[in-house]
């Protein structure tokens, strides 16, 4: 039976457990919250693990919360015989500097950065930007399929770029919703109605589908938090900038909102309560 071990249960690595699990193979996991733990006690076919045990699997995957402690695990993984394969979102800075690191460490590796929330993870529906060695990539491909759709895009430095960008084109998107949403409440119409209008026409995207129905209704769910935004925001206009596109001044003013939003305390909600800032500076203009 294939082994994988997945460093780091929040939402994220929960989900791709419980994927993995129905799937058939033998999972363990290590994260440093025993609640973590708690949370997955009654997914038969899981078990919790001390990361020396991470050396022996077939499969490592890092769903870890930031670059720092993506960099950190790689030291306690040295050796390992598997595939290791970072998941975490992280900067182009530091993505190149763990691939290297991996490198130094003769570690077969992979980026997988994902696109998608605990519920694709847990469904195996979560696309995969990967970038790495072509050979580690096509021994890896059936595992990775059943961790979602994994498009190879060649270098660790593709996979993260692609990833910062996608999330800061969502992150826009969501912000003129934001802006929008507004106006569209006082229309008095049904949000469902609203929703299905919108949808139907050339305004349809994700984000308008799972987000817009949270802003007009004030009800929302905590899957991409501001804070996170933010981060992927400077990290996607500093990888732009890497590239030689200097010119970002829609993101900018995406960051910006953000940034106001955490100052209003919403740093660890949804960023779909951006829509609470335009509502807040609407109150105050009445």
């Amino acid at each position: 039976m294939t082994k994988v071990f997945v460093i780091g249960l929040g939402r994220m690595g929960r989900g791709i457990v419980k994927n993995l699990v129905k799937k058939g193979y033998s999972v363990l996991g290590y994260d440093v919250s025993p609640r973590s733990y708690e949370l997955l006690a009654d997914i038969t076919g899981f078990r919790p693990a001390a990361l020396p045990e991470a050396r022996e699997a077939d499969y490592v995957l890092l769903t870890l919360p930031t670059a720092r402690e993506l960099l950190g695990v790689l030291d306690e993984i040295t050796g390992s015989k598997g595939v290791i394969i970072n998941m975490t979102t992280v900067g182009l800075d530091d993505a190149k500097a763990a691939a290297s690191k991996a490198a130094s460490m003769n570690l077969r590796y992979l980026t997988a950065m994902m696109e998608g929330g605990p519920a694709n993870a847990e469904t195996g529906t979560l696309t995969l930007y990967v970038g790495g060695p072509v050979e580690v990539y096509n021994s890896s491909l059936a595992f990775l399929r059943d961790v979602g759709n994994p498009i190879y895009v060649g270098s660790h430095e593709a996979a993260t770029t692609i990833k910062l960008l996608s999330t800061a084109i969502l992150l826009a998107n969501t912000a003129i919703l934001a802006e929008a949403s507004q106006a569209l409440l006082r229309l008095g119409l049904e949000p469902d109605l609203l929703v299905k209008a919108l949808s139907s026409g050339g305004a349809d995207s994700a984000q308008l589908r799972s987000r817009l129905p949270m802003m007009l209704s004030g009800l929302y769910k905590d899957v991409f938090s501001v804070d996170l935004g933010v981060y992927v925001l400077e990290e996607a206009i500093k990888a732009a900038r890497a590239l030689g596109s200097d010119y970002t001044p829609l993101l900018s003013q995406v960051v910006e909102l953000l940034r106001a939003a955490r100052g209003l305390g919403l740093g660890s909600h949804d960023v779909a309560e951006v829509a609470e800032v335009y509502k807040y500076l609407t109150s105050r203009r009445s």
